[in-house]
């Protein structure tokens, strides 16, 4: 009898493991996209010589950080700001800050940044830090004001 329970319960386990489902095949790890950047209002600027309006070897470095931010994120316009020093005229800084402006542009535009959603203001010796007449390397210079999609902020 007892040969006849261990055949029947051998019987029976050979039985159910002929019938029981395999385990599942072992699935591919969850991946994510990973999170979109922040986009946050970002300020580049671009320092220049006294007196000049051309981009100099320095600006290629910025300019290619405003691109590659502009392809992170979504930007509901560019403001380019052109700055003078107080030293001179106040209409030729008026002019001169608007050159460095126009500059920048252009080296956005030779990075394939379309002028659509660009604003310029040239500010002259407006914002200048020594507006005493003396010739402040600070106040010369151009900077890229990147505003996000989603931000109610404006141009001081």
């Amino acid at each position: 009898m007892k040969i006849l329970s261990l055949t029947l319960a051998s019987a029976v386990t050979a039985t159910m493991a002929a019938h029981a489902e395999l385990p599942a095949p072992p699935q591919e790890p969850l991946t994510y996209a990973p999170a979109p950047k922040a986009c946050t209002t970002e300020e580049f600027t671009i320092y220049f010589e006294r007196g000049v309006t051309r981009l100099g070897d320095q600006a290629d470095a910025v300019l290619d950080a405003v691109a590659d931010d502009l392809s992170d994120c979504r930007y509901a316009r560019i403001e380019v700001t052109g700055d003078s020093d107080a030293a001179g005229p106040v209409d030729l800084n008026r002019k001169v800050s608007d050159e460095r402006a126009q500059a920048v542009v252009e080296g956005l535009k030779a990075r394939n940044i379309t002028a659509g959603h660009i604003g310029i203001e040239p500010k002259g010796e407006a914002r200048a830090y020594a507006a005493n007449g003396y010739a402040e390397p600070l106040n010369r210079k151009a900077t890229v004001r990147l505003v996000p999609v989603n931000s109610d902020q404006r141009a001081s």
